[in-house]
């Protein structure tokens, strides 16, 4: 693959990124909180699969993507361990949603995941650009 065709796939998961966090905002704005936990955590994983992407690494697994972003940005301080954190309390909270019975996610709880959803997205985002 070539630096343009690259480039072309980090601006495409970037922006797969700003379209799911609008996804996130409309579902939580109609109390749909399953989906807006599911896109949260979408927002967050296509984000950091560009900036992946944009530094030579990709891989089809979550959680070795996963751990290639703890390592390389949030052990290493480039990203605040605040966010870090964030990014993994989406990931099991997803699977939680998407895979356990009896789970409920309430409405503060969310509002808070798509606050730092927000801001995780702007602090990878401008690692990127």
């Amino acid at each position: 693959m070539n630096d343009e065709e690259r480039l072309t796939y980090v601006r495409y998961r970037l922006d797969r990124a700003a379209s799911t966090l609008k996804e996130a905002r409309t579902l939580f704005e109609s109390e749909q909180m399953f989906g807006a936990v599911n896109r949260i955590y979408y927002t967050m994983f296509y984000a950091v699969s560009a900036l992946a992407f944009s530094r030579g690494f990709s891989t089809s697994s979550h959680s070795q993507l996963r751990g290639y972003f703890n390592r390389e940005f949030v052990k290493t301080g480039v990203i605040p361990t605040n966010l870090g954190q964030s990014y993994g309390v989406a990931f099991d909270s997803r699977k939680k949603g998407d895979y356990d019975d009896l789970v409920e996610f309430e409405k503060d709880q969310v509002q808070g995941m798509l606050v730092e959803a927000e801001q995780f997205l702007k602090v990878v985002g401008a690692l990127i650009v």
